[in-house]
């Protein structure tokens, strides 16, 4: 004999009760729109960093040029030379980090020389530029990138230190400079010398590439700027290079800054 089967009757009239789908489910589609959220703020920072860069020439302090990487956006690549003052004829090539959060409160670029600057503000063992002494905070409304240019130029024609200066990135060169002043020269004088010798040494992925004179090419564009009537001033840089320069930032409310380190290169220069 069959065994009985057991079987549930469901009224057809009845409203079906509803599933709810399972946690895991969920999952795939909020992690969606998470990753298109992230995605598509960093693609703002992305564009404002572009934004910034392009506009940027105006205000770049004379002797400075700065080019992005390029595969890399974030990491810019410069070099700035010095013609007065104590780091006269140096030629200091460096590089700019900056974070995936940048322009945000807080969010301090990193600036690293590639040879040593003996400096106060410098570390002698990462040679990062300190950029506290300037920005005690990093405040996006006020501080761009231009900003930390300028603020390494100046560092180059610095004269003082306020008396009461204590925590610094080189505390050696502090104390030198104030009871040292001629061992503090000799520090500069030779990391000066170190920034020529390495001049021609291009660092693995840089977008600034250096390449030696080449008199041939001198001849042509001595021709070249015959031709077109104009006065050759390249004589007066300290060595001739194939740089590439920035493209440029209009920043409003700079421009008393931009001035005030223009006025101190020139009181370096007629103080030199």
């Amino acid at each position: 004999m069959e065994e009985a089967r057991a079987f549930k009757y469901v009224n057809p009239s009845l409203p079906r009760p509803m599933t709810t789908p399972a946690p895991s489910q969920k999952k795939p589609e909020a992690a969606n729109l998470t990753s298109l959220h992230q995605y598509r703020t960093q693609t703002m920072k992305d564009y404002g960093l572009m934004i910034e860069y392009k506009h940027m020439k105006q205000h770049v302090p004379s002797g400075i040029y700065v080019l992005p990487s390029f595969d890399k956006p974030r990491l810019w690549h410069g070099v700035i030379f010095i013609h007065q003052g104590l780091y006269r004829n140096g030629i200091f090539k460096f590089s700019i980090h900056l974070p995936d959060d940048y322009n945000g409160i807080g969010t301090y670029p990193r600036v690293e020389f590639y040879t040593k600057v003996f400096h106060p503000f410098v570390n002698p063992d990462t040679n990062e530029l300190d950029l506290l002494p300037k920005f005690p905070t990093w405040d996006p409304d006020l501080h761009y990138i231009v900003s930390v240019l300028v603020y390494m130029k100046s560092i180059f024609y610095t004269k003082e230190f306020a008396s009461d200066l204590r925590n610094v990135a080189n505390p050696r060169a502090l104390e030198m400079f104030r009871r040292h002043p001629e061992s503090y020269v000799e520090q500069i004088d030779a990391c000066v010398e170190k920034s020529l010798e390495t001049m021609y040494q291009n660092e693995p992925g840089s977008s600034l590439r250096f390449t030696k004179p080449i008199p041939a090419h001198e001849k042509l564009r001595q021709e070249f700027l015959q031709q077109l009537g104009g006065q050759d001033t390249a004589g007066n840089d300290s060595a001739s290079e194939d740089v590439h320069m920035t493209a440029p930032i209009s920043v409003m409310g700079l421009d008393d800054e931009f001035k005030q380190v223009d006025e101190e290169d020139e009181d370096g220069e007629s103080s030199s």
